[in-house]
């Protein structure tokens, strides 16, 4: 039995990346957007390619796509970000997989690819995850998180074999602008909750570079895998840091 699947997307300013995520959904029964008050062609390139798109004031990521899911009219959800692009695979393995649907399964997880300065990774904890991004919205749907948001549903889940590539950042620029963009919505989130010693921040900063670089063997990536491990060490000091000047700088 043929299952329909909504794909819904949140966007803003995404002009330079976006078509590239809208070509490869021509297998979906429609395509939702919801931007925040994009003042690039965003919205131009989105109608482009047939899909309905909402204006949404952003107030967290979770929430967004709260909105999104609610704007879809079929059960099967298939959330991604102006950045992930569908792999061939992928796109003929999910309505593959859906015709013949399990009725117990209410999600799927799905493989995602990291690319940054344009390498790809074959290796580390960033191209081997799996993020539930197809789910039956009658028995789940995103949590409200401000960041860091997730699917939440009741029922059995299983993976897809085919994944999707992301296309996490277009510059060293952009990086520092999506760094700073989530590091203050994180530190927001836990302003009053928590707080770092000097000694924790120092110890959490060394550690997650040691983790990123050499136990999720970033270092076979080449030169790109040592920078980004060492961009996610200072990502976790800056929202340490941003946590306690939210707290008058308060430490434990």
């Amino acid at each position: 039995m043929e299952q329909k699947v909504s794909v819904v997307l949140i966007t803003l300013n995404e002009e330079s990346i976006i078509e590239n995520c809208l070509n490869k959904l021509a297998f979906a029964d429609e395509i939702i957007v919801v931007d925040s008050g994009s003042t690039d062609n965003t919205v131009a390139l989105c109608e482009k390619y047939g899909a309905q798109v909402y204006y949404n004031k952003f107030e967290g990521y979770g929430s967004q796509k709260q909105f999104a899911v609610a704007k879809a009219r079929n059960n099967w959800i298939l959330s991604l970000d102006a950045d992930e692009i569908l792999s061939s695979e992928l796109i003929k393995e999910i309505p593959q997989t859906l015709s013949k649907q399990n009725a117990d399964v209410a999600a799927y997880f799905i493989k995602r690819q990291h690319v940054f300065l344009d390498r790809k990774f074959k290796y580390g904890n960033e191209s081997n995850r799996y993020f539930l991004r197809l789910f039956d919205k009658s028995r789940g749907n995103f949590n409200a998180n401000v960041v860091h948001e997730s699917v939440i549903v009741s029922g059995k889940k299983e993976k897809l074999k085919s994944n999707f590539v992301h296309f996490s950042y277009k510059s060293i620029e952009d990086y520092f602008y999506k760094f700073n963009k989530y590091t203050s919505l994180h530190a927001t989130s836990k302003a009053g909750k928590k707080s770092y010693s000097f000694g924790m921040i120092l110890l959490k900063t060394n550690f997650d570079f040691f983790k990123k670089y050499l136990i999720d063997r970033n270092i076979l990536n080449g030169k790109e895998g040592f920078y980004w491990s060492y961009y996610s060490s200072l990502y976790t000091m800056t929202k340490c840091l941003k946590i306690n000047e939210a707290n008058g700088f308060r430490t434990k």
